[in-house]
């Protein structure tokens, strides 16, 4: 038996394998909970709804993954089993995400939260994760089978969600649509399908109050101040560090950095690859704030400091000009109702619950556009996770305050809030009763 911790990962040899989500059965304030799995291409999204296992689509098309049932034994503990054949998951699926979920409560309910993967022909267990931080979250992604140089592997995840089992197929891709529904004004999670209708009335509202707006002035030079706000629930203000330099350098933040998220602001002058690094105890990189080949870069990424340790940047641009700052939340823009951008940029929301529609200009045929969305907690939110030859997405987004990440967007993007909409209860996601 093999105890995995959050983040561990073990060598999948190919056989079929069975995967069992356990935890305390459902009843005395305990939720039912639901076991699914998610088939997910190289760009990390589905193909189509088809690509999701779960308890309305028991079985991928394929037959390399099923859900087969569950099991409960005396000391009212349950599973939700599914089987893996990793020799017959087709070659365009590069990773299987297992996932729990509850529409009954959260899982900071639901003692005994784990995941277990054994060998379905000999029973040998070959991981074991226990998730012992859950909270206020009702989904969790708890492991995933990932091709790494030709072979699988299996990983520990345990990454939570406030968006159950419908939100968090959203994240990756999954529409939900019956195929009889009326399409609406939904737009798809496809960057190849139609744009969404919006409403004249909105656009007609949306202009009035854009005409009452003054126009924003243009800020200049490589780095960007913005204004001022309350920044108590993010973290402290603290005094600036900027430094410049040519080339690779590693760099120690020689000012006192308080717990709580800071924003990283850098710029490189000229063309090639420039990226910035955290660097963790034992000198390796670790958290990526800048990762770029546009000419004349200049973004902004959100950190979150434990404020115990010194800061640690590390700066590979090789033989060109660059400036890296940190600076404290404070000085980050409003979102408001949108926002274009080119690079990377950090934005603060502070509205209601709403759709969050991002979209991306490439310089090439492909490119990644990764949008987060951060709760002064930490907790974390994906909003937009697409690779396309011209990615856009639409993604519910929550009440703020919230702190919205773009990142690795190789281009010119734009980001607007809209109203939400109100939902249907399609056949997609109808159960019947447990």
């Amino acid at each position: 038996m093999t105890q995995i911790i959050k983040g561990g990962n073990l060598p999948v040899p190919g056989q079929m394998w069975r995967v069992a989500v356990v935890r305390r059965a459902a009843g005395e304030g305990v939720p039912a909970v639901d076991a699914s799995a998610l088939l997910l291409d190289a760009s990390g999204r589905v193909r189509g709804d088809g690509d999701l296992v779960f308890y309305n689509q028991p079985g991928h098309a394929s037959g390399a993954v099923r859900l087969v049932g569950q099991v409960r034994d005396e000391e009212q503990r349950v599973a939700d089993w599914l089987e893996i054949d990793t020799e017959r998951v087709e070659p365009a699926v590069q990773r299987i995400v297992i996932t729990a979920s509850s529409d009954d409560g959260t899982f900071g309910q639901v003692p005994g939260l784990h995941i277990r993967t054994v060998s379905a022909g000999t029973g040998e267990q070959l991981a074991l994760y226990e998730v012992d931080d859950a909270s206020t979250e009702t989904a969790f992604v708890l492991g995933e089978f990932y091709r790494r140089d030709g072979a699988w592997k299996f990983r520990a995840v345990g990454q939570g969600y406030d968006s159950g089992l419908v939100g968090l197929a959203e994240d990756f891709g999954i529409v939900g649509r019956d195929p009889d529904e009326p399409a609406g004004n939904d737009e798809p999670a496809s960057a190849d399908g139609p744009r969404e209708a919006i409403p004249e009335e909105f656009l007609a509202k949306v202009r009035e109050a854009e005409a009452a707006v003054p126009a924003q002035v243009p800020v200049s030079g490589p780095l960007r101040v913005g204004p001022l706000w309350d920044t108590d629930l993010f973290g402290e203000d603290f005094p600036e560090f900027v430094r410049s330099g040519e080339g690779k350098a590693e760099l120690t933040v020689d000012v006192t950095v308080p717990a709580g998220f800071v924003v990283v602001d850098s710029a490189r002058w000229g063309d090639g690859y420039f990226s910035v690094h955290t660097v963790d105890e034992k000198g390796e990189s670790a958290t990526l704030l800048a990762n770029t080949t546009l000419e004349d870069f200049e973004g902004r990424a959100v950190l979150r400091h434990d404020g115990r340790s010194p800061l640690r940047l590390r700066v590979n641009a090789y033989k060109r000009d660059w400036t890296v700052a940190v600076r404290p939340v404070s000085t980050v823009d409003e979102l408001g109702r949108g926002a274009t951008g080119r690079g990377a940029d950090v934005l603060l929301y502070t509205g209601p619950a709403g759709l969050l529609a991002a979209r991306l200009r490439p310089v090439s045929d492909h490119a990644y556009f990764h949008v987060q969305g951060f709760e002064p907690d930490g907790s974390r939110h994906l909003l937009t996770n697409a690779a396309a030859r011209r990615p856009k997405d639409l993604r519910p987004l929550p009440e703020g305050p919230l702190l919205v990440q773009v990142m690795s967007a190789e281009g010119d993007w734009s980001v607007e809030v809209r109203p939400p909409k109100e939902k249907g209860s399609g056949r997609f996601w109808r159960r019947g009763s447990r």
